[in-house]
């Protein structure tokens, strides 16, 4: 007791340094009971976060377009919803020597079976030279139809000039309305050839 009352200030600052961190103890555990522990976002060292933009990338929609006409390697591709058409052009094998690229807008966002047909340069002179050609169509989008199409249509057909469109509308006044686009070959002047060039671009309804 005699050493306690001459050394009881010395024993102030731990009893209160005590006191101090308990009281800190008990407040973390009071404020923190009853959080669910999903709540809490551990962050791993290294990782940087993922932005808003990555996650919309990474969800973007798959999409396919049949790429035709005067491109290195034809066919259907797999893309994404926001690509372009010269994107596809691209997955293509790009332009041919003879293509027409400026027939058709570079700048067009795909859609899902979309057509993209790209011109090849007529020589100049012949009857299809100048003719307006369609380049991008939808699954029926654009699609010329043969049984209700004018000269004037038809003639935005690659390979269908004046002559072949007269023709055109001569056989279904003759012989009626096709019944189907492969009809398109029992008129005059178009052969397999032609027919395989049109045939995703027409429908017969």
């Amino acid at each position: 007791m005699e050493w306690l009352k001459m050394n009881w200030r010395k024993l102030i600052p731990p009893i209160a340094a005590s006191v101090l961190i308990l009281t800190f103890i008990l407040y973390t555990k009071s404020h923190t009971a009853g959080v669910p522990a999903d709540s809490f976002i551990p962050v791993s060292d290294g990782m940087d976060p993922i932005s808003a933009d990555d996650r919309a990338d990474s969800s973007a929609a798959v999409i396919f377009v049949d790429v035709k006409g005067a491109v290195e390697k034809p066919g259907v591709y797999k893309a994404e919803e926001g690509d372009r058409v010269i994107d596809a052009v691209a997955r293509a094998g790009g332009f041919l020597p003879d293509a027409v690229p400026d027939a058709i807008n570079h700048a067009e966002r795909l859609r899902d079976e979309m057509v993209i047909y790209v011109p090849f340069l007529m020589p100049e002179g012949s009857e299809e030279a100048g003719a307006l050609l369609p380049s991008v169509y939808g699954a029926d989008e654009g699609k010329v139809n043969l049984n209700t199409a004018e000269a004037e249509e038809l003639m935005t057909l690659p390979g269908i000039g004046p002559a072949k469109a007269e023709a055109i509308i001569a056989h279904r006044s003759e012989h009626g309305a096709f019944d189907d686009p492969a009809g398109l070959m029992d008129v005059t002047g178009i052969g397999d050839k032609t027919f395989a060039a049109l045939e995703d671009l027409i429908t017969a309804k």
